[in-house]
């Protein structure tokens, strides 16, 4: 599974229909006739608003009605036309059976050296007849495609080489691309046992590879140390209840072989709804905002600890491989230590901030005293009615600095006025003095733990080289899951298993 896959099923908000609603929205909401009739009968107001609240909730519940059946429309996976036309013709026979629909594979290439080696023409006859054999098998996989079948329903040109037909057609047998699954056979199983093999482990993949093997004509042993098959495909069965306890989710239906699967056992398929809000132990949702936030958090850690190993290489430690919980924790210390030197150059901000102020502030003090002193010497001269030279030079020299003084005044008190408001700004602002409240690491946590879920494993135990070595190869289209959560009370009354939650422990 890939790095960011929530193992959702859909997750119903269950909300009370009787919400409140305004009666200045109901009015705004009525048509022109009906608000002038309720404005000028006063008396009616009680009534009509009831009557529209009433008319209101009824039309929220039939657009919620609408909604949960354009949902249940499209809820079919195989129904949307995308997926139908990706499915559909030779191409889409390749792409589902994870074979390039116009070139040959390196396995075709080794089991075919005459045609990997021809001319252009002759590989397309050969591309031709392998996508017309694996259509025939995807459109009717309920049924054994024996070549006889295939010779008479391949269509001309393509069926006038017979040998090239039949290496075609055992080639995609033998490999596992046709006749595999659940199917009616045609031919019986040959009689004749070529040999013997022993299938270690009764999973699903024990249990395919057995019964293609027995297929073949050889003689096969199933080891399982559990008292039961399945390995982590596991049904849980108590009275009246039932749960799966693996394999309850495909993770796409593009190049899947589930998908043939489903389809010889009729099996519906429903696309898994996206939401999921998470509950908090006190039944409280976690906000929105700060959910989505923690998300995105939670892949820009994955994202880092991809550029650590893909771009830097950085797997090893101490001679000992990284495994993907260290590289994480080792992320977030990083983004811990980034969170206190942004305070640290916040606080210096602030300090510097804070002696520039002192710094205008002793200005200032050095500004009204030097106009202090010289506005008592200019006043002490003004008094005089007859001043001699010196006496008037004193005047006119003292009023000349106590102008120039009132403009540095003025520019120190912008100056001041700039810095204080600064000042607010930083303070009103501060950088957050945690990376991760507690809260949010509870929540970061359970992404953790879902996560783990997807990988059947620890994140200590994830290799962070290797994790995620599969993303390339990964199946296309929505996760899916079949819609048979029903339980049954008593003997005849039938109820819905209620939307299944997630709820954070906060301890």
């Amino acid at each position: 599974m890939s790095r960011r896959k929530k193992a959702k099923v859909e997750f119903k908000e269950e909300k009370d229909d009787k919400s409140a609603i305004n009666d200045e929205d109901v009015v705004s909401d009525l048509p022109e006739k009906q608000k002038s009739s309720s404005n000028d009968k006063k008396s009616g107001v009680g009534s009509s608003r009831a009557s529209t609240k009433k008319e209101k909730k009824e039309d929220i519940k039939k657009e919620k009605d609408d909604d949960k059946k354009k949902e249940q429309d499209n809820d079919s996976e195989l129904d949307d036309p995308v997926i139908k036309d990706l499915f559909s013709g030779l191409e889409g026979a390749a792409f589902q059976s994870r074979m390039p629909f116009d070139k040959l594979t390196s396995t075709e290439a080794a089991c075919f050296p005459d045609i990997a080696g021809a001319v252009l023409q002759t590989v397309k006859v050969y591309l031709n007849i392998r996508n017309r054999i694996l259509k025939m098998w995807l459109d009717n996989p309920k049924q054994q495609l024996i070549l006889d079948d295939a010779i008479r329903n391949m269509e001309p040109p393509y069926n006038s080489d017979l040998p090239l037909l039949r290496r075609a057609h055992a080639f995609l047998e033998r490999n596992g691309f046709i006749n595999f699954g659940i199917f009616k056979r045609l031919q019986p199983i040959p009689s004749k046992k070529y040999g013997k093999v022993i299938v270690i482990g009764a999973g699903i993949a024990g249990l395919a590879a057995a019964q293609q093997l027995q297929q073949f004509g050889l003689e096969v042993i199933v080891l399982e140390a559990r008292d039961r098959v399945g390995g982590r495909i596991a049904t849980f069965r108590k009275g009246n209840y039932i749960a799966d306890l693996g394999a309850m989710v495909v993770t796409g239906l593009g190049g899947n072989p589930v998908t043939t699967l489903s389809k010889q056992i009729d099996m519906e398929l429903h696309r898994i709804r996206q939401k999921c809000p998470l509950y908090q132990s006190c039944g409280v949702t976690v906000d929105k905002d700060k959910d989505e936030m923690v998300e995105r958090e939670f892949n820009r850690l994955l994202e880092a600890t991809s550029y650590l190993s893909h771009q830097l290489d950085f797997n090893y430690a101490g001679n000992k491989p990284v495994s993907l919980g260290q590289a994480l924790e080792w992320v977030i210390k990083l983004q811990e230590k980034h969170v206190k030197e942004k305070q640290i150059l916040h606080l210096k901000s602030v300090v510097s901030l804070q002696d520039k102020l002192k710094s205008n502030q002793y200005e200032l003090i050095r500004v009204k005293e030097t106009m202090q002193d010289i506005n008592a010497k200019v006043q002490e001269v003004s008094k005089i009615d007859k001043r001699d030279l010196n006496q008037e030079f004193t005047y006119r020299s003292g009023m000349r600095d106590l102008n120039a003084l009132a403009r540095e005044w003025d520019q120190l008190k912008e100056q001041e006025k700039e810095i204080e408001d600064k000042l607010k700004e930083l303070e009103s602002s501060p950088p957050s003095d945690v990376y991760l409240s507690s809260k949010d690491r509870q929540i970061l946590d359970w992404h953790f733990a879902n996560l783990e879920f997807a990988n059947a494993t620890p994140l200590s135990n994830l290799s962070l080289k290797h994790w995620d070595q599969d993303d390339d190869f990964e199946f296309t289209g929505n996760h899916l899951t079949v819609k048979f959560l029903e339980f049954h009370l008593g003997k005849s009354n039938g109820q819905t298993i209620p939307p299944l939650v997630v709820i954070l422990v906060m301890s």
